[in-house]
């Protein structure tokens, strides 16, 4: 059988990046990727569009680096991902580390998924990527007092993350549904489940 691997990629994608849906109330609020690319806060500042995605996959790979050196499922990963999305669909790229949000978001997530896992296993881990190397063996190099200042800029960009959500941090992940059609679609075998979950993390 033939399978039209862009086709799937485009359709996953586009699905994916459709849906970053938030609860405000008893409404439901939608963003689509046409709203997304006009109206983002980041294109007030400069930011184009192939930047701003750009800028969104590199905190989605920083965040399933993270996840996976934290040993976190892929939902809580996911759930990151996210939430990120989320904020930055209402912040700007230019006024916010992208990194220090989803350090905080990752740690936000742990929490909001049922899988917590102390803060400071977040920061060294986040440290350790952003160094490319064991937070052994550059620790002793940083200022007094700099992990502690750290550790309450992600404090803070939690509650941040918080604020701008209005504290609404329920995601509706598409692993399991996704899984199913692929299995009805007789795929359940194939290396397709494999990309078809993997472009949905990358999301």
């Amino acid at each position: 059988m033939n399978i039209d691997h862009h086709f799937i990629e485009t359709t996953i994608t586009t699905t994916v990046i459709a849906t970053i849906v938030t609860s405000q109330g008893n409404s439901e609020t939608t963003f689509i990727r046409d709203e997304i690319e006009r109206c983002s806060p980041s294109r007030k500042d400069g930011i184009d569009s192939l930047r701003e995605t750009h800028l969104r996959y590199s905190y989605c790979a920083f965040l399933q680096n993270l996840g996976t050196r934290l040993e976190l499922p892929q939902t809580t990963i996911g759930t990151a991902m996210v939430l990120c999305h989320r904020f930055f669909v209402r912040r700007s790229h230019a006024c916010h580390d992208r990194f220090l949000i989803a350090t905080a978001a990752i740690f936000l997530a742990a929490k909001s998924e049922e899988t917590p896992c102390p803060l400071n296993n977040v920061l060294k881990a986040s440290c350790e990527i952003g160094y490319k190397q064991e937070f052994s063996s550059f620790s002793y190099l940083l200022p007094v007092g700099w992990f502690e200042q750290y550790r309450e800029r992600v404090i803070e960009a939690e509650q941040m993350i918080l604020t701008t959500l209005d504290f609404e941090l329920d995601v509706q992940h598409p692993y399991v549904p996704l899984t199913s059609v692929l299995n009805k679609l007789g795929f359940s075998q194939t290396v397709l489940v494999n990309l078809a979950l993997n472009l949905v993390s990358e999301g």
